[in-house]
């Protein structure tokens, strides 16, 4: 049997159309087909989507995977792609379209399956499958209302009504009492569409109609109408029987005009119960009431239901119908019933998981309902908590979209200093940033927060909240001091309304810790990680991914205090990131961290898991994430001290290409991984080349960070011993006793890479004395054994190699 994913049920009343399940067949084997339909029934309702679950059972034992994908919303398509990528074992992207990249080249591939079948519903709009389209010997299939499909996309085959005999074929289905010459009756009047026979036996078999009952109304429906049409008459007889039958299921299905095509749960029906007019108030009040309506809709043909009853789905053709037949004052009102539901169904708190399945539920619905011109705050704020969702589950271009256009209808409406459109604007900001575009981020923050302090003051929770995005933005520039300063105003605010225990005041802390990291101020970082990992650990659950950042950062501080064998402590003690998952960013840290520190430490292992580390953050945030770049530039170290100068060499000379695309010539984590670059370049003795990557590295740390910075001193470390490779000896001694000087200051006179400096200055020296003395400490450091002492005994100059602090 195969896989099988989102595939609607079976239609046991499938009749016929044995010639185009053969023609498509046919056509799959040279690439994607589109459903179409038919020239004269343009709007539909010709069976596409029933022809293609037929195939798709039918054909069912000739693939390995079968995977149905409704495509009507790019953000439902995107989930259903997410689901096909667990099913494939591929892991899941922080950025759900590497997630979805990996989908179609894993397809294209045939890995682990060759053979498959996939089909987008409902994909009006060819330019948003195209991206997704696999290749490879499998099949694609979509249905669509569109004509605009190109050949080179897919194949077009239109998809006729019913031939005479299917037609009989299908209402004796129905109703087996059914004579031939009645059932004939009924399809000529029918035009043999599939739709249209469709409802005429469900509203026959419902309200217990005979043949000649149903085609007199038939015929009295069809007068009344300027453009009669199968569909239009049958569709008014089967709604006008369903509210004669129940006024208040008639009325719950009116409400579905101003939903998508998407399932519609009994669960989000619910939640108008206390909105709706007293009639249908009363049938949604109680669950089995409301069920029972849900089932009798479908029983006269106007909605399809899930499997077990539950929900609705409702036919495009049909949402059209009942929304012309509503008056203006009708469809305002329902219209407000409906935003009113979707808003009463908001679970809140988007960033929790629990609450995805009824944001993925809702999120189809907004676009129907016109929620973002909604005239409540309610509505307002269901929208951006669906911005949020949507960036919090990974869809980074969706949570986009969605925030940018209630940002441009917030502001035409309310105003730009509205409290929600700020707000949403706010969002909008950490989507753009996260889909890489940084600028655009940083100069809507900095707009935005700018507003938020004129209008809301700077005690507002929104206005921190936007302060602590442009702290991001700035630390994301490079511009650590300023984040610093920012975020240290941001604390004293968050404390003050909130206390030190309240989670966004520990998130700044968080990042005010960060900060003081970027600025090699690891002992300050150390004592703020401390502290807020044991507030954390008193208010969360043991494994809640805001401690394990902590506890990573607590790590990297150790780390940057010389305590390798602390942070490899912190770091595995009790599998604290296992229930994570190896992909989760706080594991991704972890794992580089503890990378770092098993390479300073000596060991053997350190290169193996520092390729680990960069594999996984490639495959989740791509080559280009600031991340990826770092565990590069950690790989290139183990690399150099294992020996391999050209795989380093080619590593870091990759990252600092990547820096500067992405950060810029002089952002401090461009100018040090060219030192690092510096480095290897002077281990293959091409040493008037490492001079002058280290000079330029050099100059930009000393303008960006300042002299007394860890990365500038590590650097000129490296640029001293340039200058002693090509006899500069005197401006070298000074520049080495001078970094001496000021990493006992910084680091402290233990500290490794200030015993190395130690070390280097007695070398140039020649002084024998404190060069023993410098290596007898770097022993106690580092323990018997380790490459760094055993460098120095055998008299080679010691490198301070820098690694990159999470921004």
């Amino acid at each position: 049997m195969p896989i099988r994913g989102g595939l609607p049920p079976r239609n046991p009343r499938f009749v016929g159309r044995e010639e185009l399940l053969a023609h498509m067949r046919g056509l799959l084997g040279n690439g994607p087909v589109v459903l179409l339909p038919s020239a004269d029934h343009q709007l539909g309702g010709t069976g596409r989507t029933q022809l293609a679950v037929e195939y798709a059972y039918r054909y069912a034992d000739t693939y390995d995977l079968v995977w149905w994908i409704p495509a009507e919303q790019t953000a439902g398509m995107r989930a259903a792609l997410v689901g096909l990528a667990q099913e494939l074992k591929l892991p899941e992207a922080r950025d759900i379209n590497r997630t979805l990249g990996a989908v179609r080249d894993a397809l294209s591939r045939g890995e682990p399956f060759r053979n498959w079948l996939v089909v987008f519903e409902n994909a009006n709009r060819p330019e948003d499958i195209k991206p997704y389209l696999p290749s490879g010997a499998g099949h694609v299939l979509v249905t669509s209302r569109n004509p605009r499909w190109t050949s080179e996309v897919a194949q077009a085959m239109p998809v006729p009504v019913f031939d005479r005999t299917d037609s009989v074929d299908f209402l004796r289905r129905r109703a087996p009492e059914l004579v031939a010459t009645d059932a004939e009756r009924l399809a000529v009047h029918l035009d043999d569409v599939p739709m249209a026979l469709d409802q005429a036996a469900a509203v026959r078999a419902a309200a217990g109609w005979s043949i000649d009952e149903y085609l007199r109304r038939y015929d009295e429906r069809a007068a009344e109408l300027a453009f009669p049409t199968p569909i239009r008459v049958a569709w008014g007889l089967a709604a006008d029987a369903l509210a004669e039958a129940s006024p208040a299921a008639f009325e719950l299905l009116q409400l579905s005009a101003f939903l998508a095509s998407a399932p519609v749960s009994w669960e989000l029906l619910w939640a108008a119960r206390g909105l709706a007019s007293p009639e249908l108030a009363r049938t949604l009040r109680i669950e089995r009431r409301l069920k029972a309506a849900i089932r009798l809709i479908g029983r006269y043909g106007l909605a399809d239901l899930d499997p077990p009853g539950a929900g609705l789905i409702v036919h495009p053709l049909v949402r059209g119908m009942l929304g012309q037949q509503l008056t203006s004052e009708r469809h305002a009102a329902m219209l407000r019933t409906v935003r009113a539901m979707l808003a009463a169904a908001d679970p809140g708190d988007p960033d929790n998981p629990a609450h995805w399945p009824r944001y993925a539920a809702i999120v189809p619905h907004l676009v129907h309902s016109d929620a973002l011109g909604g005239d409540s705050e309610e509505i307002r704020q269901l929208v951006i908590n669906c911005v949020r969702f949507l960036y919090a589950r990974g869809d980074y271009d969706s949570s986009r979209d969605l925030a940018a256009q209630a940002a441009a209808r917030w502001t035409d409406s309310l105003g730009e200093t509205d409290e929600q459109t700020m707000l949403v604007s706010f969002h909008l900001a950490n989507a753009l940033r996260a889909v890489g575009r940084t600028a655009d981020a940083r100069a809507l923050n900095a707009q935005t927060l700018r507003s938020q302090r004129d209008v809301l003051g700077g005690d507002d929770e929104t206005t921190l909240a936007t302060a602590n995005s442009v702290g991001a933005d700035l630390r994301m520039q490079g511009h650590f001091n300023q984040a610093r300063q920012l975020d240290a105003d941001n604390l004293v605010r968050y404390r003050r309304l909130f206390g030190e225990s309240f989670p966004t005041a520990l998130r700044c802390a968080n990042n005010l810790a960060a900060d003081l990291r970027l600025l090699g101020d690891f002992r300050g970082a150390r004592a703020l990680d401390e502290q807020v990992l044991r507030q954390r650990q008193m208010i969360f659950v043991e494994g809640h991914p805001e401690t394990l950042s902590s506890r990573a950062g607590l790590a990297f501080d150790l780390f940057g205090l010389g305590d390798y064998a602390g942070a490899s402590a912190l770091l595995a003690g009790s599998g604290h990131f296992d229930a994570l998952g190896a992909d989760h960013p706080m594991a991704l840290w972890a794992g580089r961290f503890a990378a770092m520190a098993a390479r300073r430490a000596g060991k053997a292992d350190a290169r193996e898991r520092a390729a680990v580390n960069v594999e996984l953050y490639r495959q989740k945030f791509g080559d280009l994430s600031v991340d990826t770049l770092a565990a590069v530039v950690s790989l290139a170290n183990c690399a150099r001290d294992a020996g391999d100068y050209d795989e380093a060499h080619r590593l870091l000379e990759r990252a600092v290409a990547r820096y500067h695309a992405v950060l810029g010539d002089e952002h401090p984590f461009t100018l040090a991984a060219a030192c690092d670059l510096a480095g290897v370049v002077r281990a293959t003795g091409r040493f008037v080349e490492a001079r002058t990557i280290d000079d330029e590295a050099l100059r930009g740390l000393r303008r960006s960070v300042g002299r007394d910075h860890p990365f500038t001193l590590s650097c000129a470390n490296g640029f001293a011993a340039d200058l002693i490779a090509v006899g500069e000896a005197q401006p070298a001694r000074e520049i080495a006793l001078d970094t001496l000087n000021r990493s006992r200051s910084l680091r402290g006179a233990d500290h490794p890479d200030t015993l190395a400096c130690a070390f280097n200055v007695a070398l140039d020296d020649g002084d024998e004395s404190s060069m023993r003395a410098a290596i007898e400490e770097l022993a106690k450091v580092y323990g018997d054994g380790h490459p760094v002492p055993e460098r120095a005994l055998a008299g080679r100059r010691l490198e301070t190699e820098i690694e990159l602090p999470p921004l």
